[in-house]
């Protein structure tokens, strides 16, 4: 089966891969956005393993970098 053909559920566990597909933003403007704050932090699996949560990153999609980071800084 093919990446692209593959369902994503609600709790499913991202990969770099799969965010840039769904944002269609290159692995540089992912982690630059994740290092201004404007953009989800991915969870830690192991050293080398990460992965994001298919529900932030829908959420995200919702509010857009500018809400992303408004949203952020209204909880510090």
């Amino acid at each position: 089966m093919k990446t692209e053909d593959t369902k994503v559920t609600g709790d499913q566990l991202l990969t770099l891969k799969d965010v840039q597909k769904r944002v269609q933003w290159s692995r540089a403007t992912i982690y630059r956005h994740m290092a201004d704050g404007t953009f989800p932090k991915p969870r830690h699996l192991s050293s080398g393993s990460i992965r994001w949560e298919q529900n932030t990153i829908e959420r995200w999609i919702e509010v857009g970098a500018e809400g992303w980071g408004k949203q952020l800084q209204a909880k510090a």
